[in-house]
């Protein structure tokens, strides 16, 4: 156990002059090694002869040796961090790009297969059914979640409904105020918790418009504002580069929400596909 573990672990056990020496010890570990016993002592404001006998305690006959084993300590646990630290989740920076693919693939079936698992399919059978009922339909996200918002948006656009997806914060609330209870709102936040994305959906609940938020399991604001949650599962709890779980658990929901409207749509939904891509075709004859 090195000298910085050993301090943490035994702090709570030592004297009051011994956990004085302690604590700046851990406060100031990189600087130590720079002191001499008596520099030292006079940092802390103790007496040299309690800077050596604590020295002692901790099995070390002089404050050289000491010195020597903190900086080597404070040099292997720099080295360790610097190898450790991931890149994304469990990947690893010297990680082969095959290995890579691996822990990706996973990490998205694991996102992919507990979200389908853990659907509410009463909820969504109820908002396919509002889809295609109502006037108007908006959908909300910022960030990465915008990417999964605008997806959908587009897919529900290929079918003919009228459909609006900003990404712009200002813009958003500014449509969610004209939304009226004959309209829906869809909002997708993995976290439920920014303050934008809340705030149009308690403008949207104040007009009694029906909200419908895609987002994780956790406590939040937004799933309290919501009227009905479909719940998006993903391993967020690591540090992460991008929101790439949570945003295959999101195309989840909303891949299976696109398939549920082209069903219900039928005959429609074929024409309407259909006569989109044959206007993109348009664009690409000579």
């Amino acid at each position: 156990m090195n000298i910085i573990e050993n301090l943490r672990i035994n702090l709570d056990h030592l004297s009051s002059g011994q956990k004085k020496i302690a604590e700046y010890i851990l406060q100031y570990k990189e600087t130590i090694p720079e002191y001499s016993s008596q520099v030292l002592a006079q940092k802390i404001g103790v007496s040299q002869s309690s800077i050596i006998k604590f020295i002692q305690s901790l099995g070390f006959d002089g404050f050289t040796k000491f010195k020597l084993q903190l900086a080597a300590d404070i040099l292997r646990s720099n080295l360790n961090d610097k190898q450790l630290f991931p890149l994304h989740n469990q990947i690893e920076r010297n990680d082969s790009l095959e290995l890579v693919a691996e822990k990706l693939l996973q990490e998205k079936q694991q996102a992919l297969l507990q979200t389908t698992m853990g659907v509410n399919f009463e909820v969504l059978y109820s908002l396919i059914n509002k889809i295609i009922q109502v006037q108007r339909i908006q959908i909300i996200g910022i960030g990465n979640s915008a990417l999964t918002a605008k997806d959908l948006a587009y897919k529900l656009q290929k079918l003919g409904l009228a459909v609006t997806a900003e990404t712009d914060t200002h813009i958003q609330l500014a449509v969610v105020q004209s939304l009226k209870k004959t309209d829906l709102l869809i909002v997708i936040s993995y976290t439920g918790n920014h303050k934008e994305i809340c705030l149009s959906a308690e403008t949207a609940k104040s007009n009694n418009v029906p909200i419908y938020a895609i987002t994780s399991l956790q406590q939040s604001l937004l799933r309290k504002i919501a009227d009905y949650t479909l719940d998006t599962i993903a391993d967020e709890v690591h540090w992460r580069s991008s929101s790439i779980s949570s945003r295959t658990a999101q195309n989840t929901i909303s891949d299976l929400i696109f398939m549920g409207v082209v069903q219900l749509l039928g005959d429609n939904a074929e024409k309407s596909i259909k006569n989109s891509a044959n206007m993109i075709k348009k664009l690409q004859t000579k």
